[in-house]
């Protein structure tokens, strides 16, 4: 077994043109925790969450996920090459014969020659991300290769597809699902319909997990604030994530709900799954958190537990008052 952590910030930074957002921070993060993420108003939480899950690239150092840089996990690979280009190309063939079949041969090499545009096209645009990677320091901000690696995070503001319901939700959020597929639909019908078996199975097992079996028909935009969290909780598990980046868990959210979706994620990490808290609440923060980053004006003040945390004097008189 690697000796690596599961996540390891080294040194990021990130600036606004004269503002520095984020300074230097590094820590480490260890399989199977809860680690708190806190600092008052501009200390530079949210831009350090927004580098560790990709929507932003770090101007400096560097954020491994299980020893590989992000910048190597957010590369476009091999599949998106295929992929792409075997969408474009059946969607361009299909149009060609199409046009074809109504006897108009000239058109018909027009779609072709469409086909062939489109490969060059693809191809060019991986040769300029591949030119300003090497040589202009390009950084690459492609999320959902973050996301596909094993790390998710929520939203303090919930992103649910309201005109869809709680069970619809759910749903969506699997990798790797054939159905998405034009050919493996067709050709691999029999290995479509056993993944959407086990999806629709899953889903009914977060549902059951998060305590909202009652809402499972109920459209999106019906739920309060604190059954949204919940259900972007349970689409984020749906994926099978490592790591899950928590932005403002119960924020806005009633103490009653509060309570569940925090049992929940205790729950969760006794499972194995791994949490990155950020949590203005500090009874929150205290209670679920084994340690604590604390950050001030960019960079990291101190890390400890709980009760370190709240003993040391720099964060007393920067953040918690006293």
């Amino acid at each position: 077994m690697s000796d690596e952590p599961l996540l390891a910030v080294d040194g990021i930074e990130k600036h606004f043109g004269g503002i520095t957002a984020v300074d230097g921070v590094e820590f480490e993060i260890e399989e199977g925790t809860i680690v708190g993420l806190i600092g008052p108003n501009g200390a530079g939480k949210t831009t350090t969450f927004k580098m560790l899950s990709g929507f932003l690239p770090p101007d400096a150092g560097e954020i491994r996920y299980r020893g590989t840089d992000l910048q190597d996990i957010m590369q476009p690979s091999t599949s998106d090459k295929t992929y792409l280009g075997g969408s474009a190309a059946l969607i361009a063939g299909l149009g060609g014969l199409g046009l074809a079949a109504q006897s108009d041969p000239s058109i018909a090499i027009e779609a072709g020659a469409t086909a062939i545009g489109a490969g060059v096209g693809l191809g060019a645009y991986h040769g300029q991300e591949l030119l300003k990677t090497r040589y202009f320091g390009h950084k690459y901000s492609r999320p959902f290769q973050v996301s596909r690696a094993g790390m998710m995070r929520t939203f303090q503001i919930t992103r649910g597809l309201e005109g869809l319901t709680v069970f619809e939700n759910l749903l969506l959020s699997p990798k790797d699902q054939p159905g998405e597929n034009v050919i493996k639909s067709w050709l691999h019908f029999d290995s479509v319909e056993e993944t959407e078996a086990e999806n629709r199975e899953r889903a009914e097992e977060v549902l059951e997990l998060l305590d909202l079996e009652h809402l499972r028909d109920e459209y999106a935009s019906n739920l309060s604030g604190g059954q949204r969290k919940l259900l972007e909780l349970g689409r984020v598990l749906m994926a099978d994530p490592e790591l899950i980046l928590l932005d403002e868990p119960v924020a806005g959210v009633n103490p009653t709900l509060s309570k569940t979706l925090l049992a929940r994620i205790k729950e969760l990490r006794d499972q194995g799954y791994t949490f990155c808290v950020v949590e203005h609440d500090m009874d929150v923060i205290m209670d679920l958190s084994e340690r604590i980053i604390v950050m001030h004006q960019g960079k990291k003040l101190m890390e400890g537990t709980p009760e370190e945390v709240q003993g040391d004097q720099q964060v007393i008189d920067a953040y918690l008052g006293g």
